[in-house]
């Protein structure tokens, strides 16, 4: 099992995939079914739908140079 958070690395979201078991600080884990993902300027929006149709989401702050 993946435990994610907002202190998970980007790349590492990113290299997700469907069918990996994830798990959260909140105590929500599961498989993903499918994986939405947001781009602003300011942040990356990480939207894990489970097989349990719970949802995983991390908000990720840009680093601005």
């Amino acid at each position: 099992m993946i435990k994610i958070d907002e202190h998970t690395p980007t790349s590492d979201l990113l290299g997700l995939k469907e069918g990996a078991l994830i798990e959260n600080d909140k105590g929500i884990s599961g498989i993903i079914q499918n994986i939405n993902i947001s781009v602003t300027d300011a942040y990356w929006l990480f939207e894990f739908v489970l097989d349990d149709g719970k949802e995983i989401e991390i908000k990720k702050i840009k680093n601005v140079c």
